[in-house]
């Protein structure tokens, strides 16, 4: 997995909570037809299969999410799994590249998660701060380290 820096996220004005939850991708600087989740686009990757790796947030250092954003060459959502739960923060401090597939995310300084992007859509379980969802299928993977 290489870094790259093609990519940029649209400004939005006005107030804060009037924001869009969607923000539209720039490529080279020109407007696309994609939207992600997030407000600031915080690393890029493009992976040996030519599909790109986005990690965006939403600019809340209260209530911070992490985004993280698979695209195919064409640019297109693939998949997206967020870092986040209500009064908390996923604010991130640091990212690794481990090797072609996989990533190591460091949020508040002390918390590790491996980011695993998969050739094809595998199960997973969903958790919530309650219990666990139902199984839905993506291709990135996440594991607490």
């Amino acid at each position: 997995m290489q870094t790259t820096d093609i990519f940029s996220l649209k400004s939005h004005a006005g107030e804060y909570q009037d924001w869009p939850l969607q923000t539209q991708l720039l490529i080279n600087g020109l407007p696309s037809s994609s939207y992600v989740p997030g407000y600031r686009l915080l690393h890029q990757f493009q992976t040996p299969a030519h599909e790109y790796l986005l990690i965006c947030d939403w600019d809340c250092p209260f209530e911070e999410a992490t985004e993280i954003i698979l695209l195919d060459c064409q640019f297109n959502v693939l998949a997206v799994r967020s870092f986040g739960v209500p009064y908390g923060s996923f604010w991130l401090d640091e990212v690794w590249v481990l090797d072609d597939a996989n990533l190591k995310l460091r949020f508040f300084r002390d918390e590790d998660w491996q980011v695993t992007i998969t050739p094809q859509n595998v199960p997973c379980l969903h958790f919530s701060s309650r219990s666990w969802l139902p199984v839905f299928r993506t291709r990135i993977q996440l594991k607490r380290l």
